[in-house]
């Protein structure tokens, strides 16, 4: 760094905090003075101040740390630009310039993927060509400017790698600081078509996520509200994980979700499902007995069914069936009056309102009953009247009056109850939810025409009857309402990003197509995680064929990780390098961005007690050089609730993540290897890497591979008896 420089730019930092301050007491002074007990009509008044709450959020946000790099731009016959670029845009009052330019506006890309010299960049339409004189970046803290570093592109820059020094827990948050080139594309790829995103462990796929959304509510503020945006993650211990960064980014009101709390939301209702791994589990412990091994194949193949496009296509056809017996075969009569034939509405229910679910259109077709009971109300008013004229002429006394006032209560129905006598025909319809309907339609639909069609209708019905279902249910029964009963306000959603995408079977998505009516999605996946390969992703290209095959879809792969040392990353790649060929054709091997050396320790032990003390001294020594999350990673749930029980008399800081935690708070944890997916940790502890836990089967070869990529700095590999073939 040059001296004279420094100088300047501290001067220059110190000139933004004192704009920052300044505008944070005009802020705090205006709404100090304000009256926030305004009234609500005055929509404008309430804007006004919701976005000045907001902009004093984002300024006390980044105070701090203003702006984490420059860039010197001159546009074509205009004068040269020194633009500051921070996680939020910051205007001068006075002259309007930007003080602080968004990281997410159309010039900002340049700074993330153009080079010294001419560059051009796309805003509202237009080509704004000119030329990139300076790009820096600065290392500030606590409103001091640290260090800055010239560079000409992003990539194994300083910044970065200062950035990938910091601990599990602050990583996430300064990803904006250090985004790359091939990051950058995915973060601002169109929002229109579905983008697909292989990427290796590491490799940023769901702090990208993150950021796309926060880039897509930036710049189409005007066309998508931010819950219009939905995130979908695997666990709610990994929402927690990730609950902080989107407000960080100056993103509120995104719907994050789990993909089966987001099925509750649209069935209306909450069902006991069983656990989202339950299956897995099974797999993991029974794959090598033979006893129950028919059992399992037969469980592997329902779950795949079940979450297949053939399986949506078999309900489609009830669905059918359930459309064409929906209206009463019979026709619309008001005593022997005819006022609209079956046919007629039929026609309506099936054709006319086509495009609407099912109660919708019943709701179209009873204002259609209700208009034309009143049109002809007043001609079956009259002959009503003829006819007890005729009725009464030979009566008198109460025979009379009785009669009289038969007739009068029928016609007063017919002037003011239109309403409830179509009611009375439209109640013909059976009163259903999406759980009968679907009972129905495994009950009395699907055939037994093979071993696993058969055992999905025992256990499927087996399951209905206590109340409960499997995940693989979820899709179907969301699909039933949607197409029956329709989705809530609240459930209307115009983007979606689902990470951990390789998890989600074909019927998953198009659920989420139906739901946004369009293919405005973000899925971001790594098949080498495929570890829910019995309803997931197995294969991008079929995917694309089933679920996309006439749109546009963007496919791209990344393959640079910047969560582990060289050292980890090359053990990963060897473990997922054992697949078998036709299992790795969209897997890519990660290449490593860290090159730190001494990261991996690898140890046997003589029985379990040794394991344990040598896990505790692994424990205390990181405790010691300042790690803050540290993961020993069990392969099933039995091996970490053994580990729990025995390290509970030696150290009470451990706790055990069991798959319905809904927090996260670093420290000590003990996770089995498929809850372990999608984190990152300081140091993991792979607690038994022996032959017997580890076999050369595909899910054992993709469960190793996950607990190795969780590591940032330190990798630890105890095993008893003898080290699996898969690391050697």
């Amino acid at each position: 760094m040059e001296e004279e420089v420094f100088s300047q730019e501290k001067q220059k930092l110190k000139e933004i905090v004192k704009k920052i301050n300044e505008e944070e007491n005009e802020l705090e002074n205006s709404l100090s003075s304000s009256d926030m007990n305004y009234d609500l009509e005055n929509i404008a008044k309430a804007n006004i101040l919701q976005s000045q709450i907001k902009k004093l959020d984002d300024i006390k946000k980044i105070k701090d740390k203003p702006y984490f790099a420059r860039m010197d731009f001159k546009e074509n016959s205009k004068d040269l630009e020194k633009l500051y670029i921070g996680k939020i845009s910051l205007l001068d009052n006075k002259t309007a310039y930007p003080i602080i330019v968004d990281w997410r506006a159309p010039i900002s890309n340049l700074y993330y993927e153009g080079k010294i010299g001419k560059a051009s960049y796309e805003c509202l339409g237009e080509q704004i060509e000119g030329e990139i004189i300076l790009k820096r970046q600065y290392i500030i803290e606590n409103q001091e400017l640290l260090k800055y570093v010239d560079i000409n592109v992003t990539g194994n820059d300083e910044l970065l790698q200062s950035a990938l020094e910091e601990k599990a827990d602050d990583r996430l948050k300064n990803i904006v600081a250090t985004i790359q080139d091939e990051q950058n594309k995915i973060i601002r790829a169109d929002i229109n078509s579905p983008l697909i995103v292989q990427g290796v462990a590491g490799s940023g796929k769901t702090t990208i996520a993150l950021h796309r959304i926060a880039y897509l509510i930036y710049n189409y503020e005007k066309e998508f509200k931010p819950e219009e945006f939905m995130i979908i993650a695997p666990t709610r211990f990994f929402l927690n994980y990730i609950s902080n960064i989107l407000p960080d980014l100056g993103v509120n009101d995104v719907k994050q979700y789990t993909f089966e709390d987001f099925a509750y939301d649209i069935i209306g209702k909450k069902l006991k499902i069983s656990d989202n791994n339950e299956k897995l589990v099974i797999i993991v412990n029974k794959e090598f007995d033979q006893i129950n091994k028919g059992k399992v194949d037969v469980m592997i193949k329902e779950a795949k069914f079940k979450s297949s496009i053939t399986f949506k296509k078999i309900l489609d056809e009830y669905l059918s069936v359930v459309e064409n017996n929906y209206i009463p075969k019979n026709d619309f009569c008001f005593m022997d009056y005819t006022i609209m034939k079956y046919n007629d509405i039929d026609y309506l229910f099936k054709n006319t309102y086509k495009m609407y679910n099912y109660t919708t259109r019943i709701n179209e077709i009873e204002k259609n009953l209700v208009s034309a009971l009143k049109k002809k109300a007043p001609q079956i008013i009259e002959k009503i009247k003829a006819e007890r004229s005729a009725k009464i002429a030979d009566l008198v006394g109460e025979e009379r009056v009785k009669v009289y006032d038969e007739y009068d209560k029928t016609i007063k129905l017919l002037e003011k109850g239109s309403k409830k006598i179509v009611a009375t025909y439209l109640g013909q319809i059976p009163k259903m939810d999406p759980v009968k309907y679907y009972k129905d339609f495994i009950d009395n639909y699907l055939t037994n025409s093979n071993e696993v069609l058969t055992y999905l209708k025992q256990n499927t019905l087996n399951n209905l009857s206590k109340n409960e279902i499997s995940f693989e249910d979820l899709a179907p029964l969301m699909y039933i309402q949607i197409k029956i009963f329709g989705i809530k306000e609240k459930c209307r959603i115009k983007h979606v990003v689902i990470d951990e995408a390789q998890d989600y079977g074909e019927f998953q998505f198009d659920v989420l197509k139906t739901i946004l009516n369009s293919n405005s999605m973000t899925i971001l996946g790594d098949i080498a995680q495929g570890v829910h390969y019995y309803r997931g992703i197995e294969n991008w290209k079929r995917f694309i064929d089933v679920e996309f095959k006439d749109v546009k879809t963007t496919y791209t792969t990344l393959q640079k990780t910047y969560r582990t040392t060289k050292e980890i990353m090359d053990v990963a790649n060897s473990v997922i390098n054992k697949l078998p060929d036709y299992e790795k054709e969209y897997i890519v091997l990660g290449e490593p961005v860290i090159d730190r050396k001494n990261s991996i320790n690898m140890q046997k032990c003589e029985n379990i007690e040794n394991l344990l003390n040598n896990i505790n001294s692994r424990i205390e020594h990181y405790l010691e050089k300042g790690y803050k999350s540290i993961a020993i990673i069990g392969k099933d749930m039995n091996e970490c609730e053994t580990i729990e029980k025995k390290f509970s008399k030696i150290r009470k800081d451990v706790k055990l993540i069991k798959g319905k935690d809904s927090e996260y708070n670093s420290g000590i944890s003990i996770v089995p290897s498929y809850l372990a997916k999608g984190l990152e940790f300081d140091c993991v502890i792979i607690s038994d890497a022996s032959n017997s836990k580890y076999t050369d089967s595909s899910l054992d070869i993709k469960l190793l591979y996950v607990t190795i990529t969780r590591a940032m700095s330190k990798l630890d590999i105890f095993y008893t008896g003898e080290l699996t073939r898969l690391l050697k």
